[in-house]
């Protein structure tokens, strides 16, 4: 499990201990950057979707080679939980 700390995300408008999940689709580039990054479900629908590409972009992976050259990995899928903080 990975935990972020994202600031900036504000739960005012939110329930008294807002939750939600974005599940994104993405390809990796040859450096290891997350590219055409989007959004396949999240629930609840909306609320965490620009956050969810906001810190999948600031990720970085360890490039795939194929015969020692680096590759781009295409139709990668993660799931953010999103737990926040009411202190915040």
């Amino acid at each position: 499990m990975i935990f972020l700390s994202i600031s900036g995300c504000k739960s005012t408008s939110l329930a008294p201990k807002p939750e939600g999940w974005v599940e994104l689709a993405f390809d990796i580039d040859k450096s290891g950057n997350p590219i055409n990054i989007s959004v396949v479900d999240s629930h609840p629908s909306g609320v965490f979707d620009d956050e969810g590409i906001k810190a999948l972009s600031k990720w970085k992976y360890k490039p795939e080679l194929v015969d020692g050259n680096p590759v781009v990995q295409k139709d990668r899928r993660v799931k953010l939980d999103f737990i926040l903080d009411n202190e915040s």
